[in-house]
């Protein structure tokens, strides 16, 4: 299986993660064509790279003090 259609099928994961299911044998049966890797380029996770906020590495604003004061969740 080429590097891109892992990626794709994988739900756009890292190509380093992907280049290392293969090389430790996490997937049963999964051979990565080498040849794909070298040319390796997603136009997708480029976009959305460009496109999303940068999530701050400190919190800013005050702290919720009571409980349902700040609610946070993951979408993904």
């Amino acid at each position: 299986i080429s590097l891109d259609m892992l990626h794709w099928l994988l739900g756009h994961i890292s190509a380093c993660t992907a280049k290392k299911l293969a090389q430790v044998g996490l997937v049963a049966g999964l051979t990565l064509d080498n040849s794909s890797i070298a040319d390796f380029f997603c136009e997708s996770c480029v976009y959305a790279k460009v496109t999303r906020k940068s999530v701050p590495k400190v919190q800013e604003g005050e702290r919720g003090k009571d409980f349902g004061n700040k609610v946070h969740s993951d979408v993904w």
